[in-house]
């Protein structure tokens, strides 16, 4: 399956707008704002579908028991705590604590030792060379013993493959998961809260609360790709376009190249394509479709004369500052060009414009309603 390119493609608020895909820094505009810069290139290319009226079923996520069941799970696991047992004899499925030397033909070798700081390991599962597990079990604290393996043909350090091996191990201890009760008392302890029932109340209102924002965000990106699905380009920037494609496929070579990987051996790993033609087809359909966003989006502006006021465009900065962690102004540049930060704040006005203008989808067809208007205009013209 390919792998996406980067979130370049993603919708309006899920944009990273060029950021480490290349940037616009286009010659063309004649208005000092970026943004009606953009208005004049893009809006009379556009033929945009109807944006007012558009309809949707909102996205509704539900707060099940599983989910505060997890909680509940997190929280008892938080409260574990483990004891060292060095006086039961350890079987399959316990969780030892162990330290060992590995020697081969007497000589001690590289990563074959724990250095007496121990390792855990679940007996019969510890992913360890065949045989090792087996005897480890029946041994308890503070006993020393030989475990003595051969490490298979085939594996992954040739110095070591189908040699046999000696392991001095000392048994340092079973290690035990105290796993406490799901009560009031444990609640208190760990949380601001007091009981398990004000606990799972606050979890679920949580959980609520934030599927409340994630299905807006939904409702909202939803609205907006059908308008941008359905309106129309006219002609879309030949010289932006190729822009955009060259520099996401130098970027891919310098990503092969940094990591010594063959470029074709990179694209079939992560696209699935065979030739660099294949991998600019590929892309061209995804800066098609990010043109496209990118156009229609400043088209509504355009329409519905949205603009963004610098308080807007510093507030802007100041979130992508926070976002990336930037220290200072001038780093933005790094993520976004000064184009995208404008677009990016429109987009976000364009999009709950839209959005506040949408309408619930109740199940009747438009289609429906004419019908029956236009049989009753029929009738009544009739009757007259």
């Amino acid at each position: 399956m390919k792998k996406k390119l980067c979130s370049l493609l993603m919708v309006v608020l899920c944009l990273s707008l060029l950021a480490g895909c290349g940037k616009n820094d286009s010659k063309k505009k004649s208005s000092s704002n970026p943004l009606e810069a953009m208005k004049e290139r893009y809006a009379n290319e556009v033929t945009l579908a109807e944006y007012k009226g558009v309809k949707y079923t909102p996205a509704k996520t539900e707060v099940t028991d599983e989910t505060i069941q997890a909680d509940i799970d997190s929280l008892v696991s938080m409260g574990s705590k483990t004891e060292n047992d060095t006086t039961s004899i350890a079987t399959y499925g316990d969780a030892v604590n162990i330290d060992y030397v590995g020697y081969i033909d007497g000589v001690a070798f590289d990563g074959g030792s724990t250095n007496g700081s121990g390792t855990q390991i679940t007996l019969g599962s510890s992913g360890y060379i065949d045989n090792f597990d087996e005897q480890v079990v029946g041994h308890k604290g503070g006993d020393t013993f030989e475990v003595k393996v051969t490490f298979p043909e085939d594996y992954g350090n040739a110095e070591l493959a189908g040699k046999p091996a000696v392991f001095e191990t000392t048994f340092n201890s079973i290690v035990k998961t105290i796993t406490p009760e799901y009560n009031d008392a444990l609640v208190a302890e760990l949380t601001e809260y007091e009981t398990t029932k004000q606990y799972e109340e606050e979890m679920r209102k949580s959980h609520e609360e934030y599927n409340a924002k994630v299905d807006l965000e939904t409702d909202k990106t939803n609205v907006i790709s059908k308008v941008i699905d359905d309106s129309k380009i006219n002609e879309y920037p030949k010289e932006e376009m190729e822009k955009l494609i060259d520099s996401m496929i130098s970027q891919i070579k310098e990503l092969a190249d940094s990591n010594g990987v063959d470029f074709s051996t990179l694209i079939a790993y992560y696209y699935g394509l065979q030739t660099e033609d294949e991998l600019k087809d590929y892309i061209t359909d995804y800066v098609k479709n990010y043109m496209k966003q990118r156009m229609v989006i400043t088209a509504l502006a355009q329409a519905e004369n949205i603009t963004v006021s610098d308080e807007e465009i510093a507030a802007k900065k100041q979130e992508i500052m926070s976002q990336y962690n930037l220290t200072a102004e001038s780093e933005i540049a790094n993520y976004y060009s000064e184009e995208d930060i404008y677009y990016v704040t429109a987009a976000e006005k364009v999009m709950e414009f839209v959005y506040e203008n949408a309408v619930i989808d109740d199940g009747s067809s438009t289609e429906s309603t004419e019908d029956t208007t236009e049989v009753a205009t029929e009738a009544t013209t009739e009757a007259k």
